[in-house]
């Protein structure tokens, strides 16, 4: 009888994980500087030019690394992390804007817009694990 040969596998090289904890760092503290802006009562165009700085970061690291997206595990949970992030900024932008509206936007409904967006973000983020490379 013959032995059967198998092929050896080549490990693959480890992945930097560096742009991942960048990306974690940058948007923890961009969160945290909306809050800051927020309970703060700072001017309207400080907190959209964060959000600014946010999207264009999140539009340039995905236009630079779109060809990567499906094969590398590190940018496609950054992608997954920024669609996340941008649409938790989105949501609770507009629920600001409608709570403004109304004349019902004090500190408590502040804090409850500020929780709301950690659980928007991270059911987002839980929920899109294999979207991307589907």
């Amino acid at each position: 009888m013959t032995k059967k040969q198998h092929k050896e596998r080549t490990p693959k090289p480890k992945e930097s994980t560096m742009p991942e904890t960048i990306f974690k760092a940058f948007f923890l503290i961009s969160f945290i500087v909306i809050g800051l802006f927020v309970f703060n009562d700072v001017p309207v165009n400080w907190i959209l030019s964060v959000y600014a700085v946010d999207i264009i970061v999140s539009l340039a690291y995905v236009a630079i690394n779109r060809d990567r997206i499906s094969t590398s595990h590190v940018v496609h949970t950054n992608v997954r992390r920024i669609l996340s992030f941008l649409i938790m900024l989105i949501t609770m932008f507009f629920y600001a804007f409608a709570l403004w509206r109304v004349d019902q936007y004090t500190t408590q409904m502040q804090v409850t817009l500020f929780i709301g967006g950690v659980i928007i973000y991270y059911a987002i983020f839980n929920s899109t694990k294999n979207l991307i490379k589907k």
